[in-house]
């Protein structure tokens, strides 16, 4: 969350239960184009795998969310949007889990484990809601704001064209989902200017030097934890 989702990324792979696997992403880039019509991390379960998902953390989302002062559905849909209930979900920019929450974020929000613990969907759950908590507050309660600024950062002010799609994907789910919270997703929420198409077409080259300096750092972090790792198993 965060800085991820001002940058477009392609479809991400499920984690394999070790999150030093993150660096194979790494060619993969953080080019590819937003926007399409799915979750924003590609599931890779067969088709009935979002009616699993939901089924398998609805509670969690539920009891958190309502703990929170959150929206249940809301909490869900972006659950949704974000991995299509993929608890394995790996975004490009280091997203992970259900609801693709940024190790840096749950840093923030107070999470001092292993990145690899966000793969769990209590505690990605946890920190995703706690998240969206505070953007649904700083928003005012209003739907697409609130969708905003957890796709693009609490200080986001605009309503780009990526997070228009994004309120559009979660108004979609919200009323498959039958919640009174379709009605005021159906459009982008007042108070945030929409930017023009040429403005946002001039944006993503900036955005994706500064996504690929972030992959390349996060990859050095990475190979450096397994040099230390295999130095600690060697007895060196």
């Amino acid at each position: 969350m965060g800085y991820g989702r001002n940058v477009p990324r392609p479809a991400a792979p499920r984690a394999l239960g070790v999150l030093l696997g993150l660096a194979a992403v790494a060619g993969a880039g953080a080019a590819a184009a937003e926007g399409t019509t799915g979750p924003s991390a590609t599931a890779t379960a067969p088709g009935n795998a979002k009616a699993r998902g939901r089924t398998a953390y609805g509670e969690l989302l539920m009891r958190e969310a309502t703990a929170r002062g959150v929206p249940p559905a809301l909490a869900e849909a972006v659950a949704f949007v974000e991995s299509g209930y993929d608890a394995g979900a790996v975004g490009t920019v280091g997203e992970l889990g259900l609801m693709q929450v940024r190790p840096a974020t749950a840093a923030m929000l107070g999470h001092r484990g292993p990145a690899a613990e966000l793969l769990d969907p209590a505690t990605n759950i946890r920190f995703g809601v706690a998240y969206l908590a505070r953007a649904w507050s700083l928003a005012g309660g209003d739907v697409c704001r609130a969708l905003a600024k957890y796709r693009a950062g609490h200080g986001e002010e605009r309503m780009t064209p990526h997070s228009v799609d994004y309120c559009r994907r979660a108004h979609d789910r919200l009323a498959a989902m039958g919640s009174p919270l379709a009605a005021v997703a159906a459009t982008a929420g007042p108070g945030i200017p929409r930017t023009s198409a040429s403005k946002t077409r001039a944006a993503p080259t900036a955005v994706m030097f500064l996504a690929n300096r972030f992959w390349a750092a996060h990859v050095a972090r990475v190979r450096a934890v397994e040099i230390r790792t295999a130095r600690i198993m060697e007895g060196g």
